[in-house]
């Protein structure tokens, strides 16, 4: 039996379709959600149930303990955090509150800001008495000539100095086509 050029076109249609349909049922099952499993916790049989701590030794005889003395004048911040994170279900935390706005006298101290922090003073500097640095005559201007005989152009530096231009007067007839100067 011989199969046309007509049914091989198709045929071969027909299987690309086929995997195609496969294809796109593949894709579609990885995106199927599977219900998460029970996972049952077997007891550790290593967990030791008494607990012994180590002390340790008291035998050096240089103690000492710094302690911060306490000022009580600052408030110490309290936890305003309601928020539940146990379990599955979660709540918002309460409503952030704005503290307490500085007295005037700690606005108008210029000598710490206004929480309490020490400010360094800084020295004012006059700025008509500030000395000018004397410009730099490291670059050259244009046009400036060196020991060799080279011009200095801004952009291309040292540049050889090949004398004066010259021009050559060309025929106009209008012929684009035509050359100009020496070819060879």
């Amino acid at each position: 039996m011989k199969i046309t050029d007509r049914t091989k076109k198709w045929l071969t249609i027909a299987g690309l379709g086929v995997v195609c349909v496969v294809l796109v049922i593949v894709i579609a099952s990885q995106f199927k959600t599977e219900e998460p499993k029970e996972v049952s916790v077997q007891p550790s049989s290593t967990a030791m149930d008494a607990v012994t701590p180590s002390t340790p030794s008291t035998d050096s005889t240089n103690t000492q303990v710094n302690a911060q003395p306490i000022d009580s004048t600052v408030t110490p911040a309290t936890s305003t955090d309601t928020g539940d994170s146990t379990g599955t279900d979660q709540s918002i935390q309460a409503e952030v509150t704005k503290p307490p706005e500085p007295s005037q006298e700690a606005k108008t101290d210029q000598s710490k800001t206004p929480d309490g922090q020490k400010v360094d003073t800084v020295t004012p500097v006059e700025h008509d008495n500030v000395p000018t640095p004397a410009p730099e005559t490291s670059t050259p201007k244009a046009g400036d000539k060196n020991d060799k005989g080279q011009i200095w152009f801004p952009g291309f530096g040292w540049v050889d100095d090949e004398g004066a231009n010259t021009g050559t007067v060309v025929d106009g007839k209008g012929d684009i086509n035509k050359p100009v100067g020496n070819m060879d």
